[in-house]
């Protein structure tokens, strides 16, 4: 299945034999030289760096939907651009626990702050559309 939206990916994660853990990570989009712009329709461009924002896991289950993360991570105050994805499960098919997402979470912000490879996560927009990040 091509995931082309953060609704693509809660549908795929939910076809897995296995209960998933979704791994997210919100990050603020800060500009070098104020060379980012937000076009109308929400998508920003330019170059900068990313900043993490806040990290936690969820359980991945049919009513998870993006407008509810959206409204939660915006009652916090912190600004942020884009949502970086992964997922966890477990080889003896039982749900991970928040405690073992823990690691996980702290790699996956570390990569961001480190500048490592993002390609192995999903990032989404706040509209929930695919963003292409690409490092210089």
């Amino acid at each position: 299945m091509e995931i082309s939206s953060f609704d693509d990916l809660v549908t795929a994660g939910l076809k897995e034999p296995v209960p998933q853990r979704l791994l997210l990570v919100l990050l603020r989009a800060v500009p070098v030289n104020k060379s980012i712009d937000q076009n109308p329709d929400g998508n920003i461009s330019g170059s900068g760096t990313l900043a993490p924002v806040m990290a936690t896991d969820l359980e991945l289950t049919e009513t998870l939907r993006l407008e509810t993360l959206i409204a939660d991570a915006d009652s916090l105050g912190q600004p942020w651009d884009f949502i970086m994805v992964s997922s966890l499960s477990r080889a003896d098919g039982r749900l991970p626990q928040s405690s073992e997402a823990e690691p996980y979470l702290q790699q996956m912000t570390d990569a961001i702050v480190s500048g490592a490879d993002l390609s192995r996560y999903a990032v989404f927009t706040r509209s929930g559309d695919p963003a292409a990040l690409q490092a210089l």
